[in-house]
């Protein structure tokens, strides 16, 4: 009899509780999505170190794709940075939604004039391909692609391709 007392007072406790905390997590706001915020999330990255400055010295965010690419019912954030220069957008990161937040998911530094797209719930980069004697301007070899895709912990390439388009 004591045991069913028991149960009968911590029941009403526990459920307040599980329902608070449910409400709490529900209640999080989402993060912007947008330039600004894409900004702040590059400066906040210990990660992205090497990218920052290029935000203040002629370059700066320059696409930002929101989406849920993880499938986790939040917006991620996909974001290409300009290099302030000929070179385009050489870097592009993806941030996810982690308790209202923007974690860094993805990174991607060392990339020269890339594209990257929405294709579905996947992302695809897509960069030119140089021959000897292209000018900066005009590459003639084609484009090359690579297909990521969230595979429940990391974004992951799924496909890679070479086409004569720059998108996918």
């Amino acid at each position: 009899m004591c045991r069913q007392r028991f149960y009968y007072a911590v029941l009403p406790v526990l459920a307040a509780t599980v329902s608070a905390c449910s409400m709490h997590a529900a209640s999080t706001p989402a993060p912007p999505c947008t330039v600004r915020a894409a900004a702040a999330a590059i400066r906040a990255a210990p990660a992205l170190t090497s990218v920052a400055p290029t935000l203040s010295l002629g370059g700066g965010v320059d696409d930002v794709l929101c989406h849920d690419f993880t499938r986790d019912g939040r917006v991620d954030m996909a974001v290409t940075v300009f290099s302030g220069g000929t070179a385009g957008d050489t870097v592009w990161v993806v941030f996810r939604d982690v308790g209202g937040r923007w974690r860094l998911a993805l990174k991607q530094l060392h990339v020269y004039k890339v594209g990257v797209f929405r294709v579905g719930n996947d992302l695809v980069d897509s960069q030119p391909v140089y021959l000897d004697g292209d000018p900066n301007c005009c590459p003639t070899g084609g484009f090359n692609h690579r297909r990521f895709h969230w595979n429940g912990t990391r974004f992951a390439v799924i496909r890679s391709w070479h086409t004569s388009k720059p998108g996918p």
